[in-house]
C-alpha cells in the first residue's frame, strides 16, 4: 500500500508492505528499498488468533516497490506500481427498499426489546424495594 500525501521535506511518500491472517508465525517480510521507517519485530496477534505483521518504508512516489513474503517455504511477491492518475469514480446510489426495509425492522425489533426487557427489570426493583420497605416497617412496629 502506497501513501498518497507526499512529505514536504524528502518529497517521499511511505508505502506498507502488510501481513495478515497467517499462522504460524514464522514469516519474513523483504521490501526491494532499504529506507525502512518502521518494521515490527515480531508478529502481532489478531482477535482471531491469527498473526499480522507490516513493514514501512519511504519511496520517491514515482518508484516501484516489490514485497516479498516468505512462508512455510513459499514465496509470495506483490508489485505496487507508482500511481497514474485516475478519474475520480463515479458514484451510483441504488436503493432496494425492500432490504433496507427488513434490516431496520429487525434492528428496530431489537431495540424494542431491549426496552422492554430494561422495562421488566426496574418494575421488579420497584417492586422489591417496596417489599423490603414494607417488611421492615412491619419488623419495627410489630
Amino acid at each position: 500500500i502506497k501513501s498518497k500525501k507526499v512529505k514536504e521535506e524528502s518529497k517521499n511518500v511511505n508505502a506498507v508492505c502488510l501481513a495478515r491472517n497467517f499462522y504460524p508465525k514464522n514469516l519474513t517480510l523483504e521490501v526491494s528499498t532499504n529506507e525502512v521507517v518502521y518494521e515490527q519485530n515480531e508478529p502481532i496477534v489478531t482477535s482471531e488468533g491469527m498473526y499480522s505483521t507490516m513493514k514501512v518504508v519511504q519511496v520517491k512516489p514515482e518508484t516501484e516497490v516489490t514485497c516479498v513474503a516468505k512462508f512455510n517455504g513459499s514465496t509470495y511477491r506483490k508489485d505496487i506500481l507508482p500511481e497514474k492518475e485516475i478519474e475520480e469514480p463515479v458514484t451510483v446510489n441504488v436503493c432496494n427498499t425492500t432490504d433496507t426495509s427488513t434490516k431496520a425492522d429487525i434492528k428496530t425489533e431489537k431495540v424494542n426489546m431491549l426496552s422492554m426487557a430494561v422495562l421488566g427489570l426496574r418494575v421488579l426493583l420497584a417492586k422489591s424495594i417496596a417489599f423490603n420497605t414494607l417488611m421492615s416497617i412491619k419488623l419495627f412496629l410489630f
